[in-house]
C-alpha cells in the first residue's frame, strides 16, 4: 500500500470515528501523527534580588533571595478509533512547582605579612512546592461523544482523578576559611549543617565538613625552565542528602472502584527512622604545564563511600508490601580522571593548534547492605535484569540460568541439560542467573581538536567509550527468526557430516559447540540440505531442520547424548528462539562519536560590539560501535516514570527496547556578540 494514500487518515463518511488503516491492529501513521494531540502549556518566572553592604574594607555581607517558579497544564486528546483506546480518551493534568532560597553572606578579608585570610559565614532558608492534579478517562473508558474533549463527556464509571500535594524545606548554616601563603601554598576549609524536614526529628540535622590543600611547587623551588607549573592537591570533603517529602509515614489514598470510592495503603513499606545519606570522597592530584604551557597534564586519583543509601527493595507478598524503604548500607567508588592537552603548533602569525584530551575509569561497588539483604535490583524482568550484590559492582548485567550437567565427574560436565522437546531448560532461582556484562564502560575518553589561524577556527570533538554492555530486545525480535547474519554464521552445518563425525566435531570443542557461552547458543543444521540443513522430524518436510546438541536425563536417571543420533529432536530452523534469557542479546557497548565539526570566523571590530563571532557546524559527523548491530548503545536505557514530586525521570540503565532513532546529522548557524 502507497502510504501516502493514507494521509486522510479518516475512512470517508466516519469522520472523527474510525481512521484509515491497513489493520485493525496497526495505527495510521499520519492519524498518530496528527489527530493525537498532547499540548501544553508553560509558564516560568525565575530571578533574584540582591542587597550588599560593606561594613569596612574588610567586612562586608550580603542577602539574595532567587525565586523558580513555573505551571505546566497539560491536555491530551486521543481521537476514537485508537488501537490502545478504541472509544478514546480526555486526560487533563496540571503540574506546579516553586522553589525559592533566602541567602545571607558575611566575608571578611584580610591580608598580612606573607598571609593572605578570607572567612565567610552565612546561611540559606530552602522551600519546594510540588502541586500535580489530574483528572481524565480510565483505560479504555473512552468518550460519549467522538471528538467532543470534555470532562463531562466521559462517563461517570469512567472517570478518574488524582491530586497530589508537597512541601519541602531545609534551613541551612555554612562557613568557609580560606589562607593562603606566598601565592604558593593554599588551605581550604568549609562547613555545613543541614536540617530537612524530610527527615525524622532525630536525624534531620546533619553536618558536612571539607578541607582541601594545594602546593605550587614551582613557585617554591628554582626548577628547570622547561617546567611552566607544578602543583600537587588534596582534598577530603563529605556531603549530605535527605529524602522526598512523606518518606516516613504511610498516608492512606483514594481510588475508584466502579461507582465506589475507595481507600488504599501505599505498597511500600516506609521507615520511620532514616537516615541522612552521607557521602564521603578522598582525592589526590597533580598538575603540570611543561615548556610555556604547551604541554598541560591535569591528574587526580579518587576515592568515594555513600553511607545510608536510602533505596526501597522488595519484600516478599506475604508481609503485604511490594518493597520496604531502608538505609542501604555502604557503596565505594575508585577511579581516576586525566586531562592532557597539548599545543603542536603555535605560529608568530597566528597559526595555532590546540588538542585536548580527558580519560575517565570509575568502579563502583557494593560494600555493605543492610542486615537481611544480599543484594539490591536497580531493574529485573523475567529473564534477567541489573543487580548487584555484596562484593560486586554497581551495573552488574545478569541473564537468567539454564539447566547444566552440574556434577564434576560426569563426561558431560558443563554440558547442557535439555528437556524432552530438546530445547534448554530454564532456571528461575535468583542463584541460577549468569552474570553476563555491566552497563558501565570502562574507559571513557574525549578529545577535542581546535586549529586557528587568524580570524578562522576549525573546532572538531570526539566521545570514545570502551567496555561496558548492554541487552537489546529490539535486536532480540528482529532476530527471533534466527536470520540475522550473526545467527547464520553460528549455525554448525550438522548435515555435511556423517553422523559419526558430526558427534566427533562436537565434543572436541564442547565449549564452542554444546554450550552456551557469550550469547552463542548452539545450534546444528541448516535452511537448505546444501547448507548443511537436517531432515525435519517435528511437523514439516524438508531439509531446513536443526537441533540444539547438549543432554537429555531419561527416567533411569542417565544422560542420554544429544547430538544427531537416533532419537534426537529436530525442528524447523526458523523456530525455537532461546526467549527465556538475556545472555544472547548482550552486547558491546563500545562505540566511538564524532560529536561536533565546526567552521568559525571572528569578524572584524563593527560599531556597537565589542566581538562578533560567527560559525557553521554538524554534528554526529561518525558513529562506529563494537556491536555493529545498527543500535545506538548511548541508546541503552528505558523511561520507566518519574517520582512523585520530582521533575527527574527514572532510567533502566544497560536496556534497549524500541529505542532506536534514525542518525541524523543536523547543521547550524552560529552568531554571538558581545556588545
Amino acid at each position: 500500500m502507497n502510504i501516502n494514500d493514507l494521509k486522510d487518515y479518516w475512512l470517508e463518511g466516519q469522520e472523527g470515528i474510525q481512521q484509515k488503516t491497513v489493520s485493525v491492529n496497526h495505527d495510521n501513521p499520519y492519524f498518530i501523527a496528527y489527530g493525537i494531540n498532547n499540548g501544553f502549556v508553560r509558564d516560568r518566572v525565575f530571578g533574584n534580588v540582591k542587597m550588599d553592604y560593606k561594613w569596612t574594607e574588610t567586612l562586608s555581607s550580603y542577602v539574595r533571595m532567587t525565586l523558580d517558579t513555573y505551571t505546566e497544564n497539560r491536555e491530551t486528546k486521543i481521537p476514537w478509533s485508537y488501537t490502545r483506546e478504541r472509544r478514546g480518551a480526555y486526560h487533563l493534568q496540571d503540574i506546579g512547582r516553586t522553589e525559592s532560597n533566602i541567602e545571607f553572606l558575611t566575608t571578611y578579608t584580610k591580608s598580612f605579612s606573607k598571609f593572605n585570610l578570607s572567612l565567610n559565614g552565612g546561611g540559606n532558608i530552602m522551600r519546594q512546592f510540588y502541586r500535580d492534579n489530574y483528572m481524565g478517562s480510565a483505560p479504555n473508558a473512552g468518550l460519549i461523544v467522538p471528538g467532543l474533549y470534555r470532562i463531562s463527556n466521559i462517563p461517570n464509571t469512567g472517570l478518574r482523578y488524582s491530586n497530589f500535594d508537597s512541601e519541602k524545606a531545609i534551613y541551612s548554616v555554612f562557613g568557609v576559611a580560606s589562607l593562603g601563603y606566598m601565592d604558593q601554598l593554599y588551605l581550604d576549609i568549609s562547613g555545613r549543617n543541614d536540617c530537612s524536614s524530610t527527615l525524622p526529628a532525630n536525624n534531620r540535622s546533619y553536618f558536612y565538613p571539607s578541607v582541601s590543600l594545594s602546593w605550587l611547587a614551582n613557585y617554591t623551588f628554582n626548577l628547570p625552565e622547561s617546567i611552566s607549573m607544578l602543583k600537587f592537591r588534596a582534598g577530603f570533603a563529605q556531603a549530605g542528602n535527605d529524602t522526598n517529602p512523606y518518606a516516613l509515614d504511610p498516608i492512606l489514598g483514594t481510588s475508584n472502584w466502579g461507582t465506589l470510592i475507595t481507600t488504599n495503603y501505599p505498597g511500600t513499606l516506609l521507615n520511620p527512622n532514616l537516615k541522612p545519606e552521607i557521602n564521603t570522597s578522598q582525592e589526590l592530584g597533580l598538575d603540570f604545564n611543561l615548556w610555556n604551557n604547551r604541554v598541560r597534564f591535569e591528574g587526580t586519583y579518587f576515592y568515594q563511600k555513600n553511607e545510608n543509601q536510602i533505596l526501597s527493595v522488595p519484600t516478599p507478598a506475604s508481609s503485604g508490601f511490594a518493597q520496604k524503604q531502608v538505609n542501604a548500607g555502604l557503596i565505594s567508588s575508585k577511579g581516576w580522571e586525566i586531562q592532557i592537552g597539548v599545543t603542536p603548533i603555535k605560529r608568530t602569525n597566528g597559526l595555532t593548534w590546540d588538542v585536548n584530551a580527558n580519560f575517565t575509569r570509575i568502579r563502583t561497588t557494593l560494600d555493605r547492605l543492610a542486615d537481611g539483604m544480599d543484594f539490591i535490583t536497580l531493574w529485573e524482568d523475567n529473564n534477567g535484569g541489573a543487580s548487584t550484590f555484596v562484593g560486586g559492582q554497581i551495573g552488574d548485567l545478569y541473564s537468567r540460568g539454564f539447566a547444566t550437567v552440574e556434577d564434576k565427574n560426569s563426561p558431560y560436565y558443563g554440558w547442557p541439560i535439555l528437556n524432552a522437546n530438546g530445547s534448554w531448560i530454564p532456571k528461575n532461582g535468583r542463584e541460577d542467573r549468569r552474570k553476563v556484562g555491566n552497563f558501565n564502560p570502562d574507559v571513557i575518553i574525549g578529545a577535542q581538536s581546535k586549529l586557528s589561524y587568524k580570524r578562522f577556527t576549525l573546532d572538531a570533538s570526539f566521545d570514545l567509550r570502551l567496555g561496558g554492555d548492554f541487552m537489546s530486545y529490539t535486536y532480540r525480535y528482529g532476530e527471533s527468526d534466527w536470520k540475522s547474519a550473526r545467527q547464520m554464521g553460528l549455525l554448525i552445518p550438522g548435515g555435511l557430516y556423517s553422523q559419526e563425525e558430526l558427534s566427533k566435531l562436537l565434543k572436541s570443542n564442547p565449549g564452542k559447540y554444546i554450550i552456551p557461552r557469550n550469547g552463542n547458543f548452539p545450534r546444528v543444521g541448516g535452511y537448505t540440505q546444501a547448507t548443511g540443513g537436517m531432515p525435519v522430524n517435528m511437523g514439516a518436510p524438508g531439509y531446513d531442520g536443526v537441533f540444539v546438541p547438549g543432554v537429555i536425563l531419561n527416567s533411569n536417571g542417565e544422560y542420554v547424548e544429544h547430538l544427531g543420533g537416533p532419537g534426537t529432536r529436530i525442528y524447523p530452523a526458523s523456530s525455537g528462539y532461546p526467549w527465556s534469557y538475556n545472555e544472547q542479546i548482550t552486547f558491546d557497548a563500545s562505540f566511538l562519536k564524532m560529536r561536533e565539526f565546526s567552521i568559525g570566523y571572528q569578524l572584524p571590530n563593527l560599531k556597537g560590539f565589542q566581538s562578533a563571532h560567527i560559525s557553521v557546524y554538524t554534528r554526529n559527523l561518525i558513529l562506529w560501535t563494537k556491536a555493529d548491530i545498527g543500535i545506538d548503545p548511548e541508546r541503552a536505557f528505558q523511561v520507566t516514570g518519574s517520582k512523585q514530586g520530582d521533575s527527574a525521570n527514572l532510567f533502566r540503565q544497560g536496556i534497549e527496547l524500541q529505542n532506536v532513532n534514525p542518525w541524523t546529522m543536523p547543521f547550524g548557524f552560529k552568531f554571538s556578540a558581545n556588545f
